[in-house]
């Protein structure tokens, strides 16, 4: 599904983020990319979903040389995926439901399908009674569980959740890597990038470490170590 060969990302200032990348992750599995700041996992995010282009290389999705696609094909790869974010960039002055609607309600499809749509969303994170809170009513997690439900309304085959727990406690970080384990569970690919050795350590799946842009790890049911 998603292939990276001899991918390198280098930056204006000459920073090289990342170092002759090759990798490929199949459809329906859960894979942590794991590494101390500054290692690339961001970088290796972002080329995924088109915010940053390869110096070098090809990142392919289903066969698509994305690195190819002009800035007006992009919105077009973006609603074949699920993006998380760390911070949730939500909308402030929307409700829960309008926030999750917000990536649907230009696809041309009808009011009663929206609405299904993100009642279900809603309901696979526990959120289906605080649909017309704002986001300032919610707390980190719950802010988090909306932007969850945000990325797999349009129902994506693929999930990308950059730092998902970052601003989040233990107990708010252990439910929704719970809740992306259950999204995974459906078929779903899922693409997490994560410091959080606990979380690594306990879900066990497939783990990707880089190190100063390189991969120095790539092991099923793997540790953070």
């Amino acid at each position: 599904m998603i292939t990276f060969r001899n991918v390198t990302k280098r930056y204006s200032n000459d920073y090289c983020a990342l170092k002759n990348v090759s990798l490929e992750i199949h459809s329906g599995e859960f894979v942590f990319i794991v590494g101390a700041s500054g290692a690339g996992k961001s970088t290796l995010m972002k080329l995924l979903y088109s915010e940053e282009k390869p110096s070098s290389g090809i990142v392919s999705i289903g066969g698509i040389n994305i690195a190819n696609l002009s800035n007006d094909q992009i919105p077009n790869l973006r609603r074949c995926m699920g993006i998380v974010f760390q911070d949730y960039k939500l909308l402030q002055n929307q409700t829960v439901f309008d926030n999750v609607a917000y990536v649907i309600r230009t696809l041309g499809i009808s009011s009663k399908e929206i609405n299904a749509r993100v009642h279900g969303a809603l309901k696979i994170v526990g959120l289906h009674e605080k649909m017309n809170a704002t986001p300032s009513e919610l707390s980190g997690g719950e802010q988090q569980r909306v932007g969850i439900a945000r990325a797999i309304v349009n129902g994506p085959p693929l999930l990308i959740a950059d730092e998902p727990t970052g601003n989040l406690d233990p107990n708010n970080s252990m439910e929704i890597m719970q809740i992306l384990d259950q999204i995974n569970q459906r078929g779903i690919t899922v693409i997490v990038s994560t410091h959080d050795s606990t979380m690594v350590d306990y879900f066990r799946k497939r783990v990707i470490k880089l190190d100063q842009g390189e991969i120095v790890k790539d092991m099923q049911a793997g540790t953070y170590e």
